[in-house]
């Protein structure tokens, strides 16, 4: 008997669903991306072998090693993903490999009279078998959680509630390949989302950034390569959205087909990110054929320009790091928005201090192109 799961139309699940049915064809599962995701119904070592890739990547995504002082290697966690509480994982990350097996088993086929409830976020009936139906920011970022005055007048419970389906597929778009970038001095991560209305054009699209993303501690879109502390090779990363973005443009075969996207981002208040306000943005590219135009003429606009620039102070040749990754943010989004006047404001002289480390030749290529040659000045 075939499973068919619809598409949810939702920035989160639609990518989460795209997700499960890219793990599902890694394992061998015929797929058909119709209005959603449809495949045979999964037999045991299907199902064993699917949980067991999925155990695989949260060890691989929501870890990262760290050396100590003494030379040693040890894991670390994500913290500020909202993936885990008391240094546990949540809902279906956090259950023992059987019970995975038995959600994935019962997926999207529960059947009975016992099926009471409704799922706040698909509508169907379900049963908590395996309690997991509590929506935390695990099974959807941004949700409000157990506060009142966040849920709405109409919402007379103080909590939302999810089906094990919903569950499973909101808690494993965390091991997506979605681009993030982490600010660690800001306690900021971001993470872009491809906003595509047809899932099986998502799953083309996000099956070339899997081709291209490599997961490391802050990033998994990686820039430059230079020399850091005791002669250590250091890999460059973006500390922004627009920046992440376009960096990963940069890589990426074609852009024609990248407006529009989300980006999900989440700040800590403690450099343990024990406590997580996640923000949601849509950014749509209001001129893709111009930035599509730059990439053509501009080699790597971001890492030739925009990465190489720093901010120093006119008093004392000091570098100013916050001002820097600031304006590299407006050159970023300038360009990406196709907003001069954004670009512009990082070359104005603030805090007494300006702008350097520019080429001047490129600086007029990509000003002489983007406003002169596009009919816009």
């Amino acid at each position: 008997m075939d499973q068919k799961i619809y598409q949810y139309h939702d920035w989160w699940f639609d990518n989460a669903l795209e997700f499960l049915g890219y793990l599902l064809e890694e394992i061998g599962v015929h797929v058909d991306w119709e209005d959603g995701i449809e495949f045979a119904s999964l037999e045991k070592s299907k199902i064993e072998q699917l949980v067991n890739n999925i155990d695989k990547l949260i060890k691989f995504k929501l870890t990262y090693q760290i050396t100590k002082n003494d030379g040693t290697t040890a894991d670390a966690n994500r913290a500020y993903l909202p993936t885990m509480h008391k240094g546990k994982y949540v809902n279906f990350l956090g259950k023992d490999p059987k019970i995975k097996q038995e959600i994935c088993g019962h997926l999207f086929s529960l059947i009975g009279s016992k099926k009471r409830k409704i799922c706040d976020i698909c509508s169907d009936y379900y049963e908590d078998e395996y309690k997991t139906s509590q929506v935390s920011q695990t099974i959807y970022p941004v949700a409000t959680g157990s506060l009142k005055s966040q849920c709405g007048i109409r919402k007379m419970e103080p909590e939302y509630h999810a089906c094990p389906n919903c569950a499973l597929l909101g808690s494993i778009e965390w091991l997506d390949d979605n681009p993030f970038a982490c600010d660690t001095e800001n306690l900021t991560n971001y993470i872009l989302f491809p906003k595509i209305e047809d899932l099986y054009e998502l799953h083309i699209f996000k099956n070339e950034l899997r081709e291209i993303v490599t997961q490391r501690r802050n990033s998994n879109i990686l820039g430059d390569t230079y020399l850091g502390k005791q002669g250590l090779l250091q890999e460059k990363y973006a500390r922004d959205e627009f920046s992440l973005l376009l960096l990963l443009f940069e890589q990426m075969k074609t852009i024609e087909h990248c407006d529009e996207w989300v980006c999900l981002r989440i700040s800590g208040t403690s450099p343990t990110y024990q406590m997580r306000n996640t923000y949601l943005e849509e950014i749509r590219i209001p001129n893709i054929a111009s930035l599509e135009r730059i990439f053509r003429r501009i080699e790597r606009p971001y890492s030739n320009i925009i990465d190489k620039s720093f901010t120093k102070s006119l008093i004392n040749d000091k570098i100013d790091y916050a001002l820097s990754n600031k304006n590299k943010n407006l050159m970023s989004k300038g360009i990406i928005m196709d907003d001069f006047k954004t670009f512009a404001e990082a070359f104005k002289i603030r805090q007494n201090c300006i702008l350097a480390g520019l080429q001047k030749e490129m600086i007029y290529a990509l000003i002489d192109l983007w406003r002169c040659k596009d009919g816009t000045v």
